[in-house]
């Protein structure tokens, strides 16, 4: 597994873990945009498709924000 791979699987599942935390809360509205509105199953199911597509300094700056 690569670097990249290893933060999309961190990032996934804090958020999963975490659902009400402020980061999870802001990786959500970052990567979703206006239709987020709380961190549900269907949420963590968006995030598995849409988080591989975003760019490295974006993966890395959620990185950041879990960590």
């Amino acid at each position: 597994m690569d670097e990249r791979q290893k933060q999309i699987e961190e990032i996934l599942d804090f958020v999963s873990h975490h659902k009400n935390s402020l980061a999870s809360i802001n990786i959500c509205a970052r990567l979703l945009g206006d239709k987020f509105i709380q961190v549900d199953d269907e949420v963590i199911q968006e995030l598995k498709v849409k988080l591989p597509r975003a760019d490295s300094e974006e993966l890395e700056s959620f990185y950041y924000m879990i960590k």
